[in-house]
């Protein structure tokens, strides 16, 4: 792998370069899908090769090859940096990078490596799954069960000299049903995703994740449609990591800002919530599903306070960024895979825990309702506007949960809604997830604990 980084780099800066790295990637991946207990789909694939990068005077030119030997890394190193240097009287800000140096070579060693466990035994373990729902209520019609797994190696390198060298294993199991009485019909998704090896999968919680979103599609059937207006507003650790990440964490991605596309641009050092507000961005989260030890610039993964005391402090970098915004680089490139260049990203992204007990929380709520977990929605980090649609809800009235609703969501504009948020619970949960950007998929989490928005518009039928 030295070798053919070091090939690579050599060409592209011998042609002209003043900046290259490379990131040289074996990954292999298992998906497996069942419906109704048949399998539909049983996916074994590899992804072997480099992604280059050539940099002058703020001009950058990317390639890929899976052509990995010395001869073919440096003909992608020569060709991506004669591509930069035609590219660079068109940039409008010219800049050099530069950026901390790190060398290491991190392993990671899974109880049980994916290699380890069988086609067959990964069948047997997902029809497990997809039996319990139907075990659970007769009313469950239709079952639909996903295991993923994978293991990446990757090694990273630049002509400042870092060198570094990554394995990586991930698996998850996503549940969803369907449940029907009569013209009813009511669906309900699970998953479960964290980083380690099939050890993993055989804990009680993924084991146990058909039963669950069997439950939930069968209390479904009993809810009601939810009335819009404004309530005050209850979120669960999912619903919140949800918010936190999508309508505030991407706004603090720092290639926002070069571009003029963040609500944030003239927020950093401001207060942009309520003093007991503190959000966080973490990647050294032990075997949480979006931790890693260096980013896929290979600088080193460090927890981002976002948000600390109600004041935004800090962002999500690439060395360009901040390079540019004249910050610290903290570990925030990350990308799809080789044949993808690094963008700023999150990881594990949540609200800190607070003081406040749940059952306290709830019974200081008079007109509420306790939002759960996540549907759909969408969000324009350039304006900080939102909407998510949670899975269900519970109507809260005098301080006591009731009626169980439906096709609720919640909908404004992510700086008001901060300040809102007077109660922040004192329990804390993570929940897998897998997040776009500029058409890449990346692994992630996001959490928190509960935290009561004060009147808020909340949407029903």
């Amino acid at each position: 792998m030295e070798d053919l980084a070091h090939a690579a780099i050599e060409a592209a800066i011998t042609t002209g370069s003043t900046f290259a790295d490379v990131r040289i990637e074996n990954t292999v991946t298992t998906i497996i899908e069942m419906t109704d207990g048949v399998t539909k789909k049983s996916i074994a694939s590899r992804l072997k090769g480099a992604g280059i990068r050539a940099f002058i005077d703020g001009a950058w030119a990317f390639a890929q090859t899976t052509d990995l030997t010395i001869k073919g890394m440096r003909g992608t190193g020569e060709s991506v940096a004669k591509l930069a240097k035609a590219t660079k009287s068109k940039v409008n800000e010219k800049f050099q990078m530069d950026g901390p140096v790190f060398n290491d070579k991190i392993r990671f060693k899974p109880k049980k490596p994916f290699s380890d466990i069988s086609v067959e035994e990964k069948i047997d373990y997902i029809k497990r799954i997809d039996e319990q729902p139907r075990a659970y209520d007769k009313r469950i019609v239709n079952t639909r069960t996903v295991y993923g797994d994978l293991w990446t190696e990757l090694y990273i390198a630049n002509s400042l000299g870092t060198c570094v060298s990554l394995e990586n294993a991930l698996p998850r199991i996503i549940s969803v049903s369907t449940a029907k009485d009569g013209t009813n019909r009511q669906r309900a998704f699970k998953s479960y995703g964290v980083r380690g090896g099939f050890e993993k999968m055989e804990l009680e919680q993924p084991q146990t994740i058909g039963q669950e979103s069997a439950k939930i599609a069968i209390d479904l059937l009993s809810s009601v449609s939810a009335k819009g207006g404004t309530h005050d507003v209850i979120m669960d650790p999912v619903l919140n990591g949800v918010m936190v990440h999508e309508a505030f964490g991407h706004a603090c991605e720092a290639d926002n800002w070069p571009a003029h596309t963040t609500v944030l641009e003239d927020k950093v050092g401001e207060c942009v919530g309520p003093d007991h507000l503190n959000l966080s961005d973490n990647p050294t989260m032990p075997g949480e599903r979006g931790s890693f030890e260096y980013d896929w610039e290979g600088t080193k993964s460090k927890k981002r306070k976002l948000v600390k005391d109600g004041v935004l402090t800090e962002l999500l970098h690439t060395l360009e960024t901040a390079i540019r915004l004249d910050m610290e680089p903290n570990g925030a490139a990350r990308a799809q895979s080789f044949m993808h260049v690094p963008l700023a990203r999150m990881s594990n992204t949540l609200m800190e825990p607070g003081d406040w007990d749940v059952e306290e929380m709830i019974a200081d709520t008079k007109d509420g309702v306790l939002l759960c977990s996540f549907n759909y929605g969408y969000t324009d980090p350039s304006k900080g506007q939102f909407m998510f649609q949670a899975s269900h809800g519970y109507l809260i009235d005098n301080g006591e949960i009731g009626q169980m609703v439906r096709d609720v969501s919640l909908a404004g504009q992510i700086l008001d809604v901060l300040a809102k948020i007077d109660a922040v619970g004192n329990d804390f949960r993570m929940d897998a997830g897998t997040c776009g950007k500029n058409g890449q998929m990346i692994p992630d989490m996001s959490g928190g604990p509960h935290a009561r928005i004060r009147s808020i518009p909340v949407g029903g039928m």
